[in-house]
């Protein structure tokens, strides 16, 4: 295993992608955040905290910016549908996505794939103006034409490789590793 991020790292990247939001954001007040389980979630709160802070000092009304989470589990198109099963709450999205810039939010951007789920499931209940991805960890592997627009770290890692990221709502610590598959 070897650590590329520690605690104060992590922190300073998701500090770091809140100055990026809010510079690329024309409008605070319809920016929303939609944070795919089980850890984008977890740093799309914590994105809105440091924008709201951000806020404060340049002295600007502090909007509400709504959070979204999302399992995208049953939208993924390489895992076999049971249709028989029990619907289990899969969107905890509670305002109207139509007109918003939503900026959808993962730990680990690699194939693309689950990026294409949580879009089938945005489109499920509203139709956003904008939608742009955040990625904690950007790594290759791209299977869809789809890119992050705001990165927190490219890391250039082998196939036969897993980056695990762990935050402290989830495991008690912030770290990011690279480990052999």
């Amino acid at each position: 295993m070897k650590i590329i991020l520690d605690d104060k790292e992590v922190t300073t990247i998701i500090e770091r992608l809140a100055i990026d939001v809010f510079l690329h954001t024309p409008n605070m007040s319809h920016l929303a955040l939609i944070g795919i389980q089980s850890r984008g979630d977890k740093i799309a709160a914590r994105l809105i905290e440091s924008l709201h802070k951000k806020m404060k000092r340049e002295g600007m009304e502090n909007p509400s910016i709504p959070l979204g989470i999302l399992n995208i589990n049953f939208y993924r198109d390489d895992l076999k549908k049971n249709h028989d099963a029990p619907k289990i709450n899969d969107k905890m999205i509670d305002f109207d996505v139509t007109g918003k810039h939503v900026i959808l939010v993962d730990d680990v951007f690699y194939t693309g794939r689950t990026v294409r789920a949580a879009l089938d499931a945005i489109f499920e209940v509203g139709r956003p103006a904008r939608i742009a991805m955040l990625t904690l960890i950007n790594r290759p592997g791209r299977e869809l034409p789809v890119l992050p627009e705001f990165i927190g770290l490219a890391l250039d890692v082998y196939e036969d490789e897993y980056v695990k990221v762990k935050l402290k709502e989830v495991e008690g610590e912030d770290l990011v590793c690279v480990m052999k598959k």
